[in-house]
């Protein structure tokens, strides 16, 4: 198990490369809306969609909110772009308020909000869209604030697959504390700190070689979103134990499904971006 994940992720840190560096921006959009439906479809299953045109439905519906979004960026004046992206970035930090009190209020009201169906499938696309958004942001016009083109995405990419890892790892041989033992009883807080410390120490070290940028900026905003990539990781959690699943799909050896790989950093990106917009 350990094995397979190590290995998985050491092909997805790859096969970004290829994407960010090697390949025409069409390539790396289409892989982004490859992501958003292969998620969806994910997503279906956790909120206990049956029928197939409803399936149908929720990946049409997500990929033509993320489609409408980039046309309203891209074609917004530039006076005016950073207000649409600082509107459109702070959205996502509103969900994230509402997860952080599901998450407080999980073991009284979630039976009441869960069983509407609705519900889930909007919650979904709070989780989905605004990564794949934010991400397309940093691409478009991030690409090239240090010494290497698109290095910004494949830095956000090591530190938080950083922190995933270590402190699965961590958690798994030395952490007892467990941080939300109801909704996933195998994180621990030894594992957490482990991952934190372990990326904030790689974050240091590649900011410095790699950007020429605001380097104090990207250092605090790198810390605010690891700090709480703990957040998105216990969201997916609860909506999976709520489904009776382990894993949102076996696509991805040792990790599970693209949901579980993308936890940490659905709210992660979206911070780090917010933050990057906000300040810069």
């Amino acid at each position: 198990m350990l094995i397979k994940r190590i290995f998985t992720t050491i092909i997805i840190i790859f096969t970004i490369s290829l994407l960010l560096f090697k390949s025409p921006k069409y390539i790396f959009i289409l892989a982004l809306f490859t992501i958003c439906t292969l998620s969806s479809w994910e997503w279906s299953k956790i909120s206990n969609l049956r029928n197939i045109f409803c399936k149908i439905t929720l990946l049409i519906t997500n990929n033509v909110i993320l489609i409408i979004l980039i046309f309203l960026t891209v074609n917004t004046n530039v006076l005016y772009r950073k207000f649409l992206l600082l509107f459109l970035t702070f959205i996502p930090i509103i969900w994230w308020l509402v997860a952080i009190y599901l998450l407080i209020i999980y073991n009284k009201l979630i039976k009441i909000w869960y069983r509407l169906k609705i519900t889930k499938l909007l919650f979904g696309t709070f989780i989905i869209i605004p990564l794949l958004y934010n991400i397309t942001i940093i691409y478009l016009y991030y690409h090239n604030i240090g010494l290497f083109q698109n290095a910004l995405l494949l830095y956000l990419v090591i530190i938080i697959s950083c922190i995933d890892s270590v402190s699965f790892i961590y958690g798994s041989y030395f952490g007892y504390k467990r941080i939300m033992p109801t909704i996933s009883p195998n994180k621990t807080w030894e594992g957490f700190i482990a991952g934190l410390l372990s990326s904030m120490i790689i974050s240091f070290i590649l900011i410095n070689i790699m950007f020429n940028y605001n380097k104090l900026l990207l250092i605090v905003s790198s810390i605010i979103s690891l700090l709480l990539s703990i957040i998105g990781d216990l969201t997916e959690s609860m909506f999976k134990r709520l489904a009776n699943l382990k894993d949102s799909s076996n696509i991805l050896p040792g990790h599970g499904g693209i949901l579980d790989r993308i936890d940490s950093f659905s709210i992660s990106i979206p911070i780090f971006t917010f933050l990057l917009i906000l300040f810069s």
